[in-house]
């Protein structure tokens, strides 16, 4: 669970009223989507998130007045994948990128090219 706090606005701005709240619980959100639009004395803004995931509560409604460093809303990062240990990774991306060697006896000879001017 992660908490996305209303940030700092700019000099002075301490708090504002909410006029929408532009996701609902269930939404999925990335970071810098607009989830909320706020009043202030000076401007009426969209707020963007700096979390990502599911929303799973929103804790503000419309004509709430909100100040910095209060929750607005809660996600859910969901369960973490299991993810194969990092030199397991790097290994198979390798062997996967380097095709084998050729040896003396599989053509090798062949693939040379000519030799260079002046060398016979």
């Amino acid at each position: 669970m992660t908490e996305f706090k209303l940030p700092e606005l700019g000099e002075n701005v301490q708090a504002g009223d909410v006029v929408a709240v532009l996701v609902a619980e269930g939404d999925t959100i990335e970071i810098n989507d607009p989830v909320l639009e706020l009043e202030t004395d000076k401007a009426t803004v969209e707020v963007p998130s700096s979390v990502s995931g599911t929303v799973t509560s929103i804790h503000v409604k419309a004509g709430d007045k909100v100040e910095v460093g209060q929750v607005i809303l809660t996600t859910d990062n969901g369960p973490a994948e299991p993810q194969a240990p990092a030199q397991e990774r790097t290994t198979e991306v390798a062997k996967a990128a380097v095709p084998p060697a050729k040896t003396a006896g599989d053509g090798v000879e062949a693939l040379a090219g000519p030799p260079p001017k002046g060398s016979t």
